[in-house]
């Protein structure tokens, strides 16, 4: 099943962002175009960026002609201030409002520390943390300006109704894997960015939270996917057995982002198949020939 059919399938029904508008930053490819795909499925306004029009064409491409909410590409370089500003001005001069922003735009940079860099070292924390910063600073005032004028409570709710930032984040935010340190710090940093927000602007009314994928099957991963070697050493690591898809993680997002996840605030929500559930030490009962 394609991802656009996936995510539909997920959402089947279900149209929890009807009226809102979003901003997906790097939402051309892999995940970011999962969450594009299943904000726009559940009624969103999608305002989404990236580097290349062309992508950019070929992402819209997927989205629903059909649907009534529109969608729209903004090229644009999450490491540049000004450009941000456009991003999220384009928001909210065509639809009036901003609901919810997902800071998903990052980069890789695999290498031993001694060989790494200095100018992949600052990109990496540009792309996948300075890059939040902006973009968290600049859309703020936004969502609370939408909820000053739309506080009115979600259907059912007792409570009143929110704004979300999700920051797509990593397993390797909570645990390092070598050859990944400027990676390791930027999402590290990232989830504990998200956790200072959630703390200040919770109470006016917007919560922020993380998502952190593990390994999951996108053009950025590649270099493991495409090697059958160093895949079938991923799928062994990982307790499922396989890599997480896109829609998967896109689906995380929806809910963090959706009003049904009110009360969450400050998490690091891990979608990585178990890795993280395991202490890293060798499997006893295999060791030892216990039956299960």
């Amino acid at each position: 099943m394609s991802d656009p059919d996936r995510n539909r399938a997920l959402s089947a029904g279900a149209r929890r962002f009807d009226g809102r508008v979003a901003v997906v930053t790097g939402g051309t490819t892999g995940i970011g175009l999962a969450i594009v795909q299943r904000l726009h499925a559940e009624g969103a306004a999608v305002v989404f960026c990236g580097r290349r029009p062309d992508v950019g064409a070929e992402a819209l491409a997927t989205l629903d002609p059909a649907a009534p909410n529109p969608a729209e590409f903004v090229t644009a370089d999450v490491t540049q201030r000004d450009e941000f500003e456009a991003l999220h001005a384009t928001a909210v001069d065509h639809h009036g409002r901003l609901d919810v922003l997902v800071n998903n735009a990052g980069n890789v940079v695999v290498g031993p520390l001694l060989k790494l860099k200095p100018e992949h070292w600052r990109r990496t924390i540009a792309l996948n943390l300075d890059s939040a910063f902006d973009s968290c600073q600049l859309a703020i005032p936004h969502l609370l300006a939408t909820l000053a004028a739309h506080p009115d409570a979600a259907p059912g709710s007792p409570h009143p109704r929110t704004a979300a930032i999700v920051n797509v984040a990593s397993l390797d935010s909570v645990g390092a894997d070598r050859g990944f340190a400027a990676y390791n710090a930027a999402k590290a940093g990232l989830v504990n960015f998200t956790r200072a927000l959630a703390l200040e602007f919770g109470p006016e009314g917007i919560r922020v939270n993380a998502v952190s994928p593990g390994a999951v099957e996108t053009p950025l991963t590649a270099m493991t996917t495409g090697n059958p070697v160093a895949r079938a050493a991923f799928e062994q690591a990982i307790p499922v057995r396989r890599y997480g898809q896109p829609a998967e993680i896109a689906a995380a997002v929806a809910f963090l982002a959706a009003e049904e996840a009110s009360f969450v605030n400050g998490a690091n929500l891990l979608v990585d198949g178990g890795v993280t559930a395991g202490t890293g030490h060798p499997d006893v009962l295999a060791l030892f020939g216990m039956d299960r």
